[in-house]
């Protein structure tokens, strides 16, 4: 039986094919950077890191805040982000966010400023893009540092961050939009901070092709899994051998292994990484994201459930995922598996920092992450609206 995979990775196999057979020697690496950031037209400073945690974490190394500092968060978010301020010993404050936007409440950033508020870290979440104006003028007007976090928001280089974000940070990880299976390009306001962070960066050593060629392997495997027949399968196989689909499928997408975050973090990206980022770019096709976005508002215009379009109140929406929140997500999980739709609770590593009572906490135990891409055919995404409207009937 055919089942579709919770998320389709954005690399096509000859795309991994480039990865694995190129190679340059280390005087072309300030070249192919150079390149890489040619494509960000701001002008602001453009860094290339290994990935959002290690600029995060060059971020907070370069500004060397003192211990107890406050920094505000989006309540939904990675635990690495949380750990990382915890490890530069200062104070992880989440915000609770708005199922609108998805994004902080304006009213709650501005009654948690305190006399150590540092930084404010906005995540746009699910390729969500929200209008950070209101935000840029309350940081400006407490002298706080403004991190836009957009590791899951890139839509094609149509949108490279708010012109007065102090930081804006992209992601091109293993399972984000144009991925390079890793990299992160970092937006910099501040000529003398992006100085700083570049310096830091250049005493890490330089993560070896021989891991990447690894990690090149391994979702070369992955995507080829991914074909819906093959994926059927693998689903099949391991019902028979009793193991959990959903952790198992989640476990060989994770980034990151266990262990102290800041040693995986403290690299240069590996030369094969660079190229396969900038030959990603130099392909890049945007309108694989408009059809991505039409995928989940045809979904959506099917749906009997009128408010479930989580991030409507966004500027604009590229649909990196499409969650929708459910009162008993595990049981529509296996519901939409048996009538082949892989969707799953956690496709990212996203988490709630906040209280029980918050709206983060109750997306975060509400929320199934659906099937919902270009590769899916809208016949295909049509039957998985009418079993989701089946199953609440």
């Amino acid at each position: 039986m055919k089942i579709y995979p919770r998320i389709e990775l954005d690399i096509t196999i000859k795309d991994l094919s480039v990865g694995l057979i190129s190679s340059f020697s280390s005087p072309e690496r300030s070249k192919i950077i150079t390149q890489i950031q040619s494509y960000w037209h701001t002008p602001k400073e453009v860094l290339v890191t290994l990935c959002v945690r290690t600029s995060f974490d060059l971020l907070l190394q370069a500004l060397c805040l003192p211990a107890g500092s406050e920094i505000m968060m989006s309540a939904v978010n990675i635990a690495h982000m949380e750990e990382i301020v915890k490890k530069h010993h200062c104070i992880p404050v989440p915000i609770d966010i708005d199922l609108e936007t998805l994004v902080p409440s304006l009213e709650l950033l501005k009654s948690s400023i305190s006399n150590q508020s540092r930084i404010f870290v906005v995540a746009q979440l699910f390729g969500a893009i929200v209008q950070l104006d209101p935000y840029v003028e309350i940081c400006k007007s407490h002298n706080i540092l403004l991190v836009e976090d957009c590791a899951q928001a890139f839509d094609g280089l149509r949108y490279i961050g708010h012109p007065h974000a102090d930081i804006s940070l992209f992601s091109f990880g293993p399972i984000k939009s144009c991925t390079a299976l890793g990299g992160s390009i970092t937006i910099v306001q501040e000529p003398n901070l992006a100085q700083k962070m570049r310096d830091i960066e250049q005493t890490y050593l330089v993560k070896t092709d021989f891991w990447f060629l690894k990690r090149l392997l391994k979702y070369l495997c992955l995507k080829v899994l991914s074909t819906p027949t093959i994926f059927g399968i693998l689903i099949a196989c391991l019902n028979l051998l009793k193991l959990d689909a959903n952790n198992f499928i989640s476990m060989l997408t994770r980034g990151f292994g266990k262990g102290d975050i800041q040693t995986q973090l403290r690299y240069r990206p590996p030369n094969r990484m660079l190229r396969l980022l900038l030959h990603r770019l130099e392909l890049l096709d945007q309108t694989y994201y408009d059809r991505r976005k039409q995928s989940a508002l045809v979904f959506f215009d099917l749906l009997k459930k009128t408010d479930a379009n989580l991030g409507n109140g966004a500027m604009q929406h590229s649909y990196w995922v499409v969650p929708l929140m459910t009162e008993n997500p595990e049981m529509l999980m296996q519901k939409l598996r048996e009538a082949g739709f892989d969707s799953t609770t956690g496709t990212t590593s996203l988490k709630s920092l906040a209280e029980e009572s918050s709206f983060a906490t109750k997306l975060m135990r509400s929320i199934l992450y659906l099937p919902i891409y270009p590769a899916v055919p809208l016949q295909e995404v049509a039957r998985l609206a009418q079993s989701i409207n089946d199953s609440a009937s």
